[in-house]
């Protein structure tokens, strides 16, 4: 037993010391992040990123190292620290289990090895989980302490992408309260990540540039450029050219569109003093016709936003048909692909490239796709459950809510569709998993115990 329950944690350590060697190339001033942080502590901060995140990017320490450095250890500690305490709750007691979850635990610290939102929220979510689980019987002042702290994890990380905010709820699975208090708590907990990117506006005198164009443009390429209704067509290409007082065509607007990137049609349209640097918003978006410049009116703001929405109810079927193919591309987890010891430079390089090796397989055959793990998901429990009745199987929450989180991020994230990136949507993958494996133990050992009685 000791061999079992011991190891595997000492493993996931040791692991994360190895992905925080290998992560890191110094390479951390480029990327969203690193826009965020300049602009928030520059002259005039704008939101594209998110208030929250200029903020929490912005205050991290850059002395004595490098706040990219910080920003690594912090990930994968936090991260590490609260894999251990999932494996502790789960008390795997097989050597196929215990190996399965170090692959997973690997998987996950690969990825909050990377400089992103999206990895962030990951790295804070997954150790509010872990605490969440650590006081799953609040028996104790200290349990109540892990738990509310969960909580509080669990809001921050959401708060990278409030509109995700439903995943927060997680701790009522574990409340006994009465329904009402349920659905208070639940509306409760999908606000707060909402507020707290609102309240990160008074940290700095913000100028929002209303980045939910991004997905107005998305929305609006797609249907001008997929639909097979001229009207559509025509109407769409008319509210794009509303952004910059522009007349482009439909065909000079659908020659550049391309569906795994809002980019191709849209870009920023920025200054130096709102970047915090006289570096552009560089890559394929400098050459995008259709520019959201951050000097638009509160009225141009206004009309633009009111024309897509009424856009979008006046064509119905065109909007739920790029919808679907959004899904798909997102499902599929789209664009990803790419081995980093291919590119490898240097000795350090070749190593680091070696022990990525598996996670690269794994995005890169898109292995981690909502649509893969799923499939996984099912299989797991017929082999794991095929003596239990699909009844029993329903009945468990963590079940239940590990296939609800997965379609619901997959849902939402379709609907707020800016691009394929496969990172969007690996983190529901991995509480996927650990709800599943969670639930399958736990239906396995109540059931034992019911036999037992």
């Amino acid at each position: 037993m000791k061999k079992i329950h011991h190891y595997p944690q000492l493993a996931i350590v040791c692991l994360s010391l190895a992905t925080l060697i290998f992560s890191w190339d110094g390479s951390y001033e480029g990327g969203d992040i690193a826009a965020a942080r300049r602009s928030y502590l520059g002259e005039n901060p704008i939101d594209i990123w998110g208030a929250f995140s200029g903020f929490f990017y912005g205050n991290l320490p850059d002395t004595l190292l490098p706040w990219g450095l910080w920003l690594l250890i912090i990930q994968i500690s936090v991260t590490s620290t609260g894999l251990v305490l999932v494996f502790r709750s789960i008390k795997i007691n097989n050597a196929s289990d215990t190996f399965a979850f170090f692959t997973l635990a690997y998987v996950i610290l690969s990825f909050t090895g990377y400089l992103t939102r999206d990895s962030t929220l990951t790295s804070l979510y997954i150790f509010g989980v872990g605490l969440i689980f650590r006081s799953i019987k609040l028996i104790n002042y200290l349990d109540y302490v892990y738990f509310y702290s969960g909580i509080l994890l669990i809001v921050l990380a959401m708060a990278f992408r409030p509109w995700l905010g439903f995943a927060a709820i997680l701790p009522i699975l574990y409340l006994s309260k009465s329904r009402l208090k349920i659905i208070f708590l639940s509306f409760s907990l999908i606000v707060l990540p909402f507020s707290l990117d609102r309240i990160s506006y008074l940290s700095n005198d913000f100028n929002s540039v209303h980045p939910e164009f991004q997905v107005i443009i998305s929305d609006l390429s797609s249907m001008t450029c997929l639909s097979s209704n001229q009207v559509t067509r025509e109407r769409g290409t008319f509210i794009l050219n509303e952004f910059g007082n522009t007349s482009y065509s439909m065909s000079e607007i659908c020659n550049d569109y391309r569906i795994n990137t809002w980019q191709s049609v849209g870009r920023w349209s920025v200054k130096s003093s709102e970047l915090g640097s006289n570096t552009g918003l560089d890559g394929i978006q400098s050459m995008s016709k259709i520019q959201i410049s951050s000097d638009l009116t509160d009225s141009k703001v206004g009309k633009i936003r009111n024309a897509w929405i009424n856009y979008v109810f006046d064509h119905p079927k065109d909007y739920i048909q790029i919808k679907l193919v959004h899904a798909t591309q997102i499902g599929f987890a789209g664009d990803t692909w790419g081995l980093r010891i291919l590119a490898a430079e240097n000795l350090m390089d070749h190593i680091s490239g070696l022990f990525f090796i598996p996670f690269d397989l794994l995005i890169s055959f898109h292995l981690l796709s909502p649509i893969m793990t799923l499939l996984f998901g099912f299989l797991i429990i017929y082999i794991k459950l095929n003596k239990f009745s699909l009844a029993s199987v329903v009945k468990n929450r963590e079940i239940v809510f590990a296939f609800l989180f997965l379609l619901i991020w997959l849902f939402l994230s379709s609907i707020a569709y800016i691009g394929d990136n496969g990172r969007y949507t690996y983190f529901s993958s991995f509480i996927f998993y650990i709800f599943i494996l969670r639930g399958t133990y736990n239906l396995k050992n109540s059931s034992e115990l019911k036999n037992l009685s």
